[in-house]
């Protein structure tokens, strides 16, 4: 089997329409490895939000042609299956405006990576893959700056989501933001916290529509 159980407290039935949605996002090639991700990823929204990323991902290829999907793709199945590894009532404290425990962000990267590993040799990827995939989950999050074209896709891909209606909503739940404030987030976010230019492209797109979809 593919690494160990996430604790029972964190097992709970997965957003209904996340399968379905794999089954249209998610390549042929990659649907086993969203298998064994998915009991990892059902606390935090992160079974939603790593589809979103997949599909962003999917995107920044096209118009990245030297980057190779079977590093970018599989790790943005994987990169967060380590917050299962945190206690629930401690997740959103670990990170964002009320961060009080970043050991913990830490720690869901160095188990990410972990458990990434294992769901990666148990479905037969090569060592070398395994290790490029590994080491961009080591740090996607607490990594400043992106060591490679490969890690620059994963972090871009991991920040597109927050321009969507779901990761507005879903932001706004966790942190209490208002839509002004959310905004505002997004458009100083437009100028820091990308690393290639089709993501910002992208992300500027994403924003229009937002702002012509929500009323003022």
């Amino acid at each position: 089997m593919a690494g160990s159980a996430p604790p029972a407290s964190l097992i709970a039935p997965l957003w209904p329409d996340c399968h379905a949605a794999a089954l249209a996002i998610v390549r042929p090639a990659h649907l086993p490895l969203w298998q064994a991700a998915a009991p990892y990823l059902d606390t935090r929204c992160n079974d939603r939000h790593t589809l979103y990323c997949y599909a962003f991902a999917e995107n920044l290829l096209y118009a990245h042609p030297d980057a190779d999907p079977a590093i970018v793709l599989p790790a943005l199945l994987l990169h967060d299956v380590g917050w299962s590894s945190v206690p629930a009532d401690k997740q959103l404290l670990s990170f964002g405006p009320h961060m009080r425990y970043p050991q913990l962000r830490r720690r869901h990267e160095v188990e990410g990576a972990r458990i990434a590993a294992e769901i990666l040799i148990a479905h037969a990827t090569p060592a070398a893959v395994v290790a490029a995939i590994t080491t961009i989950i080591d740090g996607h999050d607490t990594r400043a700056e992106p060591f490679s074209l490969h890690d620059a896709l994963v972090k871009d891909a991991d920040k597109l989501w927050r321009y969507t209606p779901f990761g507005v909503e879903t932001l706004r739940g966790w942190f209490g933001y208002s839509l002004t404030e959310q905004f505002a987030l997004l458009a100083r976010w437009l100028e820091t916290r990308f690393f290639t230019e089709t993501a910002v492209l992208l992300a500027r797109t994403l924003f229009t529509s937002l702002q012509l979809s929500y009323p003022p």
